[in-house]
Parts: C-alpha cells; structure tokens; sequence
C-alpha cells in the first residue's frame, strides 16, 4: 500500500465534482436546503431522514446542501451531494457553531455526502473526527460503504458510535417516537460572520491536507504549515483552537488514523508503520498510538482483520509486530 499523504487515508477514492455548494440559513447557521424552489424543506427533510435504506441517494455532483431536521429528541444534520475540497471547507464552517448549539443530542447524517476524491474523503473524516471531540454524544448516521469503511480503517469508527439508519435513533431515544420535522428558520444577516468562518475553515482545511501529506515527517512544526499555506502560525493555531484543536493534537491524530490504516490493509512490522507516520523509535509510537486509540497496535491489527473477516473483505492476514 502507497504511504502518500491524503491518498493513503482513503482506498475508496469517489468521484470528483467541480459543482459549487449551495446554500440558505437555517437554526445555528445551518442551511435548510438547497434552494431548489420545487422541492419544500419539509418535504426534503423527511424524505432523507426516512428513506429507505435501499431507496438511491443524490445524483453524483449533486450540490452541497446540509438540512437541520428532528428525529425524536434528536437534532439530526443531514449533509447530502458532492463534498469537494470547497464543499469541505464550507461544510466545516457550518457544522462547527451548529454542533455548539443547544443541548439536544446530536446526530449527523452522512448517508447521502459525496467526497469528490481522496482528499475530500480526508477532510470530512477528520472534520467527524474533531466535531466528535467538541460533541461526545454525537452520533453519525452512515451505513455500510466507503465513507463507513474509511472510518472504520482509520479507527475514528472506534471513538464514534455510527447507526445505519436514522431509525435508530428512535430506539435511543427515551421519550415518544414523534413525525421528522423540519428545524424553524432564522433570519438571514449574518453574511460578515459567515464570510469569516468561512475563510478561517478554508484555512483548516489547507492545514489539514499539508499535515496529510506531510505527517511522515518526524519534525513537523506549525512553522512548517503555516508557510505552506501562506499564513502566522499564531492564526493557525488560532483557527485549530476555534475548531476545538491544537496543533500537536491534530498532527498526532493524523499520524495515528494513517497507522491504523496501515495497521489495518498491510502486513508491515509495526516499528516500520511507526517509522511510516513519523516516528523514530518503535517504543514512543508503542505509547502515542495506545494513548490516542486505546489499545496496543498489535491488538487493533488483530482486531481489524477479525472485522474484515466478519464482512467478507480481505485483511492483511494480521502479522505480528
């Protein structure tokens, strides 16, 4: 398997889209829908969150559009269409204040996003990855396919609960199963706001794919990123706070979704994936990859090729480390 920065993350690369995101405001900063004056809201809104699990999704390309709706006493986001690297970065800018708001629990659904290519897939796993560390109760709907196996090979899937279905959720749900509604709109007027979370997400985003493609680097700094994407690194350790992040943290996440994955796909030693994502001795790896997922890389390796074999997919055949 290729060790090649944001490639590496994703052995289910989607198609490209070059279609633009489109948009309209709805509770927290989210949009409501796509601005399409055929299809209601409600109407949008209820046929996601209750089509059936065989039913097709979006076209491929389909527009970005993210629809805040209810299930339950859950606040669901569903993010539908095409994910390309500008439907990424605005898909942070809005899922970012919109997981802060309220106490409902939250659940996010994935069923029908679209990641353009490797490294859209990149940025809207490790977007998961961050949302989940600022919302622990965050639950992600995605069923069986390449967003769900990607989560899974870079064991972000072992911190996050993900549901196939928003039916589920009801069975979490203590209260009474009540209709999927729509979230009542605000008013618009917030264009400056959005305009500055939108290029500090842009920012993310360009620090997230340089430390994809860069993490095999031992001595990777903020000084490094920021130059590369042209900013301080005050301000990009500014925007990773406002993301809930700091920069060491992201890096070390990073590192350890990529050793996962190689961990997971290929029958390495696991002192030379170390080596692979940045660390020099086998030892310290040993510790930073059992401090992040919990367990020993020998142990997620055993327990990677026993998932595979359970869905039918081949595995790495689990040599020892």
């Amino acid at each position: 398997m290729r060790n090649g920065g944001v490639g590496a993350i994703s052995r289910h690369a989607a198609r490209p889209s070059t279609r633009t995101p489109q948009t309209g405001n709805g509770p927290c900063g989210v949009p409501s829908h796509d601005r399409e004056p055929s299809t209601p809201r409600a109407a949008l809104t209820v046929a996601c969150v209750e089509r059936a699990p065989s039913a097709p999704g979006p076209c491929p390309g389909a527009p970005l559009a993210v629809t805040p709706a209810r299930a339950g006493r859950w606040r669901v986001l569903m993010v539908r269409g095409a994910i390309d690297r500008d439907g990424a970065t605005r898909l942070a800018a809005i899922l970012s204040p919109a997981v802060l708001c309220g106490h409902e629990p939250l659940a996010l659904d994935v069923r029908d996003a679209d990641p353009g290519d490797a490294a859209s897939m990149a940025l809207l796993v490790n977007e998961i990855r961050r949302l989940h560390h600022r919302r622990r109760d965050m639950v992600i709907v995605c069923p069986e396919g390449p967003i769900r196996t990607t989560l899974e090979d870079t064991a972000v899937a072992r911190r996050v609960t993900i549901l196939d279905d928003p039916s589920e959720l009801y069975d979490r749900d203590a209260g009474e199963r009540r209709p999927v509604r729509a979230a009542t709109a605000v008013p618009e007027g917030h264009e400056q706001r959005e305009a500055t979370a939108a290029r500090r997400s842009a920012l993310l985003a360009e620090a997230t794919l340089v430390i994809e493609a860069r993490h095999a680097e031992p001595n990777l700094t903020v000084a490094d990123v920021a130059r590369d994407i042209a900013t301080s690194s005050r301000q990009l350790q500014r925007v990773l706070a406002e993301h809930g992040a700091a920069f060491r943290d992201e890096v070390t996440a990073i590192r350890m979704q990529h050793a996962a994955v190689l961990l997971r796909t290929t029958d390495l030693l696991v002192a030379e994936v170390g080596r692979r994502v940045g660390y020099r001795q086998a030892s310290h790896f040993g510790r930073a990859f059992r401090r992040h997922h919990g367990v020993t890389p020998a142990a997620l390796r055993h327990a990677g090729a026993g998932a595979a074999e359970a869905r039918g997919r081949p595995s790495s055949g689990g040599r020892p480390g």
